[in-house]
């Protein structure tokens, strides 16, 4: 007689079981997703501000000097037309964008930062930060946006931040307190959803943070600290600027300070190398890292 096998089915208990199961497997999982993915972010951000540093030293190599906040071309001397844009457009052929350069530095409507304000760059975006999409901000009109930001107590010495195509005072090796102790890029956020518009302390917009704009007028531009809190503007305090925001939301981010979406921030010092700090830098230690020439040792806590 042929033999039947009969298999029993799982009970409804012994379903709910192995779903509650994997339901545990997959909560414990997904954080350490998570934790690997910012892991990777955050070596990411390391390796943009360490490739932005390699492309300002090649810059300073060919040009005798640092790149200038606002970066200033003549291209057309016959009406005067010019491409005013950043530092980091001036090291875009650095940085393997010499196409990108070339094709917006010339007798062209919209020369300079104008003309590449939609167009976003992988070494500029930190993956970690929510308020920008493949490299364009969320908040309309949705410029292409920029992570990272040049220290304008540097790059903006003696009141060069206002002046078209100023250079600093300083070569990376005349930095006066060392170029190993000096920050040249901090991180900040793509755009700033919960401030207001128009930043109440400036009256200027202050919606975004974009890797193409010039420092003057103060306004988009990726440099920190903002102009109006450099010495002898309306902010200043004495040489001790606001710490950085650690960890920040991107409803608690402000443009009047630099942040970062990670638990440490990356800051890429002058001499070429990357290291971090977390939230418990003291204000006069960051402050004397920002200050290229006020003759302080940094504190323990660097």
């Amino acid at each position: 007689m042929p033999r039947h096998s009969s298999r029993r089915a799982f009970t409804l208990v012994e379903l709910l079981v192995v779903i509650a199961i994997v339901a545990v497997l997959i909560g414990l999982l997904l954080p350490a997703v998570q934790k690997v993915r910012e892991a990777a972010s955050v070596i990411q951000c390391a390796n943009n501000e360490k490739q932005l540093m390699l492309a300002i030293h090649n810059y300073a190599d060919a040009n005798n000097g640092l790149p200038p906040s606002n970066f200033y071309q003549i291209v057309n001397p016959s009406t005067g037309n010019a491409a005013l844009a950043s530092g980091f457009y001036a090291i875009l052929p650095f940085c393997e964008q010499g196409d990108l350069f070339n094709a917006h530095t010339r007798d062209i409507p919209n020369a300079g930062y104008l003309g590449v304000e939609f167009s976003p760059l992988k070494i500029h975006w930190c993956r970690s930060d929510p308020t920008v999409n493949n490299g364009f901000g969320s908040v309309a009109p949705n410029y292409a946006t920029g992570n990272y930001a040049f220290n304008l107590v540097l790059f903006g010495a003696n009141d060069t931040w206002n002046e078209l195509g100023a250079v600093p005072p300083y070569t990376i090796a005349t930095i006066p307190d060392g170029s190993s102790n000096t920050i040249g890029i901090v991180e900040a956020s793509g755009c700033f959803p919960g401030f207001p518009a128009v930043d109440p302390t400036t009256g200027l917009n202050a919606s975004y943070m974009t890797w193409m704009w010039p420092a003057q007028p103060n306004t988009f531009g990726p440099y920190w600290p903002d102009p109006d809190q450099l010495p002898g503007q309306p902010n200043y305090n004495n040489g001790l600027f606001f710490l950085p925001q650690i960890q920040t939301t991107m409803l608690q981010a402000n443009p009047n300070l630099c942040q970062c979406y990670h638990a440490t921030m990356n800051l890429a010092l002058m001499d070429g190398s990357v290291r971090k700090i977390s939230a418990s830098l003291s204000q006069v230690t960051w402050s004397n890292a920002l200050n290229p020439a006020d003759g302080q040792a940094l504190g323990s806590d660097w």
